[in-house]
């Protein structure tokens, strides 16, 4: 499997991509929902760029079909006209070669959203998810649950939270790529710094777990993968010598601040 430059093989990643390969290439509706940040819209590019059928690099996605996606961003004015010209076509697609050669697969992102509309478009994919007419694939990406009139037609996959190994796994791996591509080593931020700040953001999480829903989700997996590229951002702008814990309380105190301060936690 090969990997955009920067992006870090944790265990979220993996499941993603492992449950969306089996599912399009069986022809069977997957709905991916969990919070921001947890690798669901990153395992589908992925895929997409592996799978190029007797093109692909791997030996063994060379016996697959090649996918190309029919993508539809949701949002609360969706209509049920617009859902249905995707599903058209995702149908033309397997007419131009034969399907064995050729799978599309459906993208429909933000599908959460599209449940707030007040035209109620999803009525329309009952019919569209049944698998015994399936002729392409299927992946909605959601922050949250469907309604069960829509879970009960797919897959439904439920990423776990990260533990504190995968969000060392993912600093290391951004303090890296930034490294790589400014061409300059930061000797300061090393992995015992990295590891720490792990640490920190899993107990502040943890924390919250207790808190009132409108604060549960305050701090997310985004707010920490900002925390450190701003850190390693201030630390290659600065020419002369600073102190990196000064960067980083000043950069927590960006990132962690606001209606609740992280801080106090």
């Amino acid at each position: 499997m090969e990997l955009s430059e920067g992006t870090a093989w944790n265990r979220a990643l993996r499941n993603n991509i492992f449950v969306f390969l089996a599912c399009i290439i069986n022809r069977i509706p997957l709905f991916m929902c969990n919070k921001p940040g947890s690798s669901k819209s990153s395992a589908v590019p992925i895929l997409i760029n592996n799978l190029k059928g007797k093109m692909s690099k791997d030996s063994y996605f060379q016996t697959l079909p090649e996918l190309v996606t029919a993508s539809f961003q949701g949002s609360q004015n969706c209509t049920s006209e617009g859902i249905i010209k995707v599903f058209e076509r995702a149908d033309n697609y397997t007419r131009v070669k034969h399907c064995s050669e050729l799978l599309p697969v459906i993208v429909f992102d933000e599908i959460g959203l599209v449940e707030l509309s007040p035209y109620k478009p999803l009525k329309v994919l009952h019919a569209d998810l049944e698998v015994e007419t399936n002729n392409y694939g299927f992946v909605g990406i959601s922050n949250w649950r469907l309604d069960a009139s829509k879970m009960n037609r797919a897959l439904y996959l439920s990423t776990p939270d990260l533990d504190v190994q995968d969000l060392q796994l993912i600093g290391k791996t951004i303090v890296e790529s930034m490294e790589q591509q400014a061409k300059k080593p930061l000797i300061d931020f090393n992995s015992i710094i990295i590891n720490g700040i792990a640490q920190a953001y899993y107990d502040l999480y943890d924390n919250l777990s207790d808190a009132p829903p409108d604060q549960k989700n305050y701090f997310g997996l985004r707010d920490y993968y900002s925390l450190i590229k701003s850190i390693v951002r201030n630390l290659m702008e600065t020419k002369e010598k600073v102190d990196i814990y000064e960067i980083i309380r000043r950069q927590l105190k960006v990132n962690f601040d606001g209606i609740l301060d992280g801080s106090s936690l």
